[in-house]
């Protein structure tokens, strides 16, 4: 499906190339997308598809039929076609589609010229032979070519035939104009030159500087041919990131390129925008000399490198850019130079960095060593101290252990003199406990009760005297065994 798209792409800008309108007006994304999806094979296939209607069909339909068949099923498609009925504007519509296939360039005189609305009216005719031929031409076109005609001037249109269906005139529509000649070529150069110069676009004052150790570059140039592989085999392994725009580079058709290449780059983040191409003649040079892209170029906000070989005239856009170099290959040298300069410094630096470094070092090994020297007596010196030290620490040492010694003799007679005292006095309460208990046994009421003695208890009271109750209290006897409940009769 990719490369089937990636093909339907390229046939859609060569077809909005040949009749100088925007790829969209051919057909859309999404339309693309949609016939690579589905690949339809005939006419009523093709009509299914979203942005393809009868109208569109007529104009490219047997065009896409080629590129999603083979030959035989595209002659079966023009064979159900033969015996169809047209209208006129399908019929024109249809011969308007098959002129578009016949982009031409033609070269002739200019005998007639008008500008009417948005476009421009001409014709051209043979300078030897009878043969004249109307063009049309879009305004926006025209001013894009940036050349003034005049009648009688020789010229080459680029375009392709058609009828206009309200008049059903032939006419041929131009895209582009060129001058005819080196002699005209040079003429209009140097008259665009003098103008330009005159309001100080060439000037070095107003040339932004270029710079140093740049890494994002933006690069316009063909790709196909060998400059832009010189550019890029030549270009330092310095971590550049390169951001490219194809576009054409020889004839007025490459104006349109360029200046999209442009724009494309005003809001990109760039340092450097490079311009590049081969060199050649005037006349294959001829885009670089329009005012159109020259002003896009002053106007860039960003600096500008050319590098366009020429022989003896500068192209214009060279002259107007930031930084003029004679080849590609030189562009390469300056976007190098601070790299290579820095590696240069570096390593000179570096070099000097080293020879300091041994200086200082040789400076710094006899600081050194001197100090080492000092340190050293510095060190006897202590060790000494410490010498004798340690010989007194030693001495303090065994004195103390002859004391601990002496002390843990002392403790040990002082704890048996205690333990013995505590084992006396222990004896001794032992005795007084048990004289204590034989008191209290023989105090203890129990032992009286057993004697068949009794206690006397009112509410918990114990009755000694007569006097403490009266007739008929209600008494608590206690015996050894037991509690009577009893109550006074009498008292005497």
């Amino acid at each position: 499906m990719e490369e089937l798209l990636s093909k339907l792409k390229r046939w859609r800008k060569f077809a909005a190339d040949r009749e100088g309108i925007e790829i969209f007006r051919v057909v859309s994304n999404k339309t693309l997308e949609e016939i690579a999806d589905k690949i339809p094979k005939t006419k009523e296939d093709l009509l299914m598809i979203n942005g393809i209607k009868e109208k569109k069909f007529d104009k490219y339909g047997y065009e896409l039929l080629k590129i999603l068949n083979n030959t035989e099923d595209i002659e079966k498609e023009i064979e159900k076609t033969e015996n169809k009925v047209y209208s006129i504007s399908e019929f024109l519509g249809f011969l308007n589609s098959e002129f578009s296939k016949y982009k031409s360039r033609v070269k002739g005189e200019i005998s007639s010229f008008k500008i009417q609305g948005s476009a421009i009216y001409f014709s051209i005719k043979d300078s030897e032979r009878e043969g004249v031929m109307d063009c049309f031409m879009w305004l926006r076109n025209y001013e894009l070519c940036a050349i003034d005609v005049e009648i009688g001037m020789e010229i080459i249109v680029e375009g392709m035939p058609s009828i206009y269906a309200p008049s059903g005139r032939f006419n041929f529509q131009v895209n582009t104009i060129e001058l005819v000649g080196e002699g005209a070529l040079k003429l209009a150069y140097d008259k665009l030159k003098n103008k330009l110069d005159l309001e100080g676009l060439f000037e070095l004052e107003r040339k932004k500087s270029i710079p140093e150790l740049l890494e994002k570059i933006g690069l316009i140039t063909s790709e196909t041919g060998a400059v832009i592989h010189d550019f890029l085999n030549n270009i330092g392994k310095y971590g550049f990131k390169i951001k490219f725009f194809n576009s054409r580079v020889e004839g007025q058709l490459a104006i349109k390129d360029l200046i999209k290449a442009i724009e494309y780059f005003e809001n990109k983040d760039i340092d450097v925008l490079v311009i590049i191409r081969g060199g050649g003649s005037l006349e294959s040079l001829q885009a670089f000399n329009n005012e159109v892209l020259v002003r896009k170029i002053a106007g860039f906000k960003k600096p500008v490198i050319c590098g366009i070989g020429h022989d003896k005239d500068v192209p214009l856009c060279a002259l107007v850019a930031d930084l003029l170099v004679s080849t590609p290959t030189a562009v390469t040298t300056v976007l190098n130079k601070s790299w290579e300069m820095l590696i240069k410094d570096f390593n000179i630096y570096q070099k000097n960095l080293i020879n300091q470094y041994e200086t200082v070092l040789e400076r710094q090994g006899y600081l050194l060593n001197s100090l080492v020297e000092r340190l050293f007596k510095a060190f006897n010196l202590i060790y000494g101290f410490f010498e004798n030290l340690k010989n007194l620490t030693k001495n303090y040492l065994v004195k103390i252990e002859y004391e601990i010694k002496n002390a843990k003799g002392l403790i040990q007679k002082a704890f048996e003199k205690i333990v013995e005292k505590m084992e006396d006095a222990i004896k001794n309460n032992n005795k007084f406990l048990d004289n204590i208990d034989n008191n209290l046994k023989l105090a203890d009421p129990k032992r009286q009760l057993k004697l068949g003695y009794s206690i006397i208890k009112l509410k918990d009271r114990v009755i000694k005297s007569k006097t403490q109750v009266k007739v008929n209290d209600e008494l608590e006897v206690v015996l050894v065994d037991g509690i009577l409940n009893t109550k006074i009769n009498k008292i005497n």
